[in-house]
């Protein structure tokens, strides 16, 4: 029986040791969850692996590999990175358990990631950029981190509890490569209208930052995206109309 489990994919940025990618592959198949993304991984064919999959062999050489996150996320409608670091160029980060119902709809009918970083290192700032939510598990102030198999355990666990059948009266969202070249659009439509990307400020930068976020915890329809695209259209048309 298909449920919305079938439209999660764990991505897995850099991850150095075949044997927590083992790890990870055998608490997916656990909790029903199979597509498995690798960003820049090391060689995941070791014996390493295969010890510490257990069972989940299939989702190993199934495991799809891209050279960044951008790539790895293209035909998903939401992405949701884990991180437990804040920062003034971060978005807030909520618990897991907040960010679930969100996940839980829209991966009714559209696809959703859920990232997480290097073992040592997380995710880097540009990452997190390309992320709709940031997300973390409760754990004890001074004793945070997590393994990585154990993180993508617990995610894809509390995944399980919520799986229902797909709705198909669900809203369809846009993927993340449409995301990203409406963003590109607006970028050039605020270039245009000679918003500034030097200085402290930033302002162009800034500018689009918010619309991330904005746009981030909604999700856009395609003619919501269509719409934005007309706009910055309609902008660039009028300005070339007076140079």
């Amino acid at each position: 029986m298909k449920t919305c489990l079938d439209n999660i994919s764990i991505v897995l940025v850099e991850p150095k040791e075949p044997g927590n990618v083992g790890a990870c592959c055998r608490a997916m198949k656990n909790m029903g969850i199979r597509d498995l993304r690798l960003v820049n991984p090391v060689s995941i064919l070791a014996p390493e692996t295969f010890k510490m999959c257990y069972g989940a062999d299939d989702l190993v050489l199934n495991a799809k590999a891209y050279p960044d996150l951008q790539s790895a996320v293209a035909d998903v409608a939401l992405v949701v990175g884990t991180t437990r670091r804040k920062g003034k160029h971060r978005k807030p980060v909520r618990w897991v358990s907040e960010v679930l119902p969100k996940i839980t709809s829209v991966s009714q009918t559209n696809r959703v990631a859920v990232v997480f970083g290097r073992e040592s290192k997380g995710l880097f700032n540009e990452e997190l950029l390309l992320c709709d939510e940031q997300a973390a598990i409760p754990t004890r102030d001074d004793f945070p981190t997590l393994n990585l198999a154990q993180s993508v355990l617990i995610v894809c666990y509390e995944l399980f509890l919520t799986r229902h059948k797909p709705d198909p009266t669900e809203i369809s969202l846009i993927l993340r490569e449409q995301q990203e070249q409406m963003y590109e659009h607006i970028d050039r439509a605020l270039n245009l209208m000679q918003y500034s990307n030097k200085g402290s400020y930033n302002l162009r930068n800034r500018i689009l930052k918010t619309m991330r976020r904005i746009f981030g915890r909604s999700g856009l329809e395609e003619k919501e995206m269509q719409m934005i695209h007309g706009l910055c259209s309609r902008i660039e048309s009028l300005l070339d109309q007076k140079q």
